[in-house]
């Protein structure tokens, strides 16, 4: 396992993929900021979005589609598993004992550590767009800045298993793309939540995890922190189980 990872985090850190992602990342988020400022338009009874505090810019720019982080995301899951898979590397060392397990725990925890790096982006860029352009860069309440971090990153974690375990199934790169614009845009999401409508008591699509990511919390109900956390451990369980289950049935040939 430690081999693996050795492995896994010395092609993290020689991926120039991920940096150019990071880097378009944070100018595209200074940019929006940017952009926001020129062309904000006053609404009645609306906060503006220069007076919001991070934490409630941070949901608002993720309640907006499509969102992308998750493009972002998506894109470096599956450049990431697939140049391994299409050079052929992993028959290296696929056949070792518990050498399957170990390589999918192993993409879960770089797949952590760029999400954990896409929000510290995230971060530097919104702390210094929103110096340079709205005037004002408070965090908010901690208490509600903290749980709404660690909700987020866990939801986008949970998002790029999902991909990864589409990336190992799917072993094309445009299909495995194709299906991550569609969950970015959050086209299932809407469609079942359009078709809930025409229905009376059914409201399963809020549990859904896109929908869950996008959807503005309040982390000052205990209901919404149960919600985002129990939505978030249940994705990352049930996606990372399926990524190795697939991977321990995987032919090879």
């Amino acid at each position: 396992m430690i081999n693996l990872l050795k492995m896994d985090l010395h092609r993290f850190g020689r991926n120039r993929m991920m940096y150019l992602l990071l880097l378009l990342f944070c100018a595209f988020q200074i940019f929006g900021i940017f952009m926001m400022k020129k062309y904000e338009q006053p609404v009645e009874g609306a906060i503006p979005v220069s007076r919001l505090t991070e934490s409630e810019f941070i949901q608002y720019n993720i309640s907006q589609p499509p969102s992308w982080m998750l493009i972002y995301i998506a894109v470096f899951t599956i450049y990431f598993y697939m140049s391994e898979f299409n050079s052929g590397f992993h028959k290296n060392y696929i056949s070792m004992r518990n050498a399957r397990l170990h390589s999918v725990c192993s993409k879960l925890i770089i797949l952590a550590i760029f999400v954990a790096m896409m929000f510290l982006t995230m971060l530097i860029a919104d702390g210094a767009g929103r110096r340079l352009f709205f005037d004002r860069s408070d965090l908010g309440d901690l208490a509600v800045f903290i749980p709404l971090l660690i909700g987020q990153f866990l939801l986008h974690w949970a998002f790029s298993i999902l991909i990864l375990c589409i990336a190992m199934i799917a072993k094309n790169l445009l299909i495995s793309l194709s299906a991550g614009f569609i969950l970015a845009l959050n086209v299932i999401g809407m469609v079942l939540a359009a078709l809930e409508a025409q229905l009376t008591g059914i409201h399963l699509s809020k549990y859904l995890l896109i929908n869950t990511l996008v959807r503005v919390k309040d982390f000052n109900s205990t209901a919404d922190i149960v919600h985002t956390f129990g939505v978030a451990a249940a994705a990352i369980l049930l996606f990372g189980f399926l990524a190795v289950r697939y991977k321990l049935r995987e032919d090879l040939n």
